[in-house]
C-alpha cells in the first residue's frame, strides 16, 4: 500500500482534509486507511512485513506521538519491521505518511 496519509472521512462536497491533532491522530487514521486497503486486497495488518513512515519535523516529541499511535494500532500483534524518515513536507499539509509492504 503506497503513500497513505490521515485523510479525514469525506465531507459533503468539501475538499480533502487531514484529521486534526497532529502525529498521533494522523497516524491512527493513516493505519485505518492502510488496513482498509489491505482488506480490499484480501490481506490484513498481520500480513504487513515492512512499514515506511515519513514524519514532518521529526522531533523527539513528534516521533513519540507517532510511535504511540503505531503501537496502539498494532496492539498485541507482532510489529512489522519499520523505518521512520524525517522530511520537510507531505501532501495536503499532513505530518505523517505511511507505505507498507504486505505478503499475500
Amino acid at each position: 500500500v503506497s503513500g497513505s496519509i490521515g485523510l479525514a472521512p469525506p465531507s459533503s462536497g468539501g475538499p480533502p482534509s487531514i484529521v486534526p491533532g497532529g502525529p498521533k491522530p494522523e497516524m491512527l487514521r493513516t493505519m485505518q486507511i492502510v488496513e482498509a486497503c489491505l482488506k480490499a486486497c484480501g490481506a490484513d495488518v498481520q500480513d504487513i512485513t515492512m512499514a515506511h513512515c515519513y514524519l514532518v519535523d521529526n522531533t523527539k516529541e513528534r516521533f513519540g506521538e507517532m510511535n504511540a499511535a503505531y503501537l496502539e494500532f498494532f496492539g498485541t500483534r507482532p510489529l512489522p519491521a519499520r523505518i521512520t524518515v524525517g522530511c520537510s513536507a507531505l501532501a495536503l499539509g499532513s505530518c505523517v505518511e505511511v507505505d507498507v509492504i504486505a505478503k499475500a
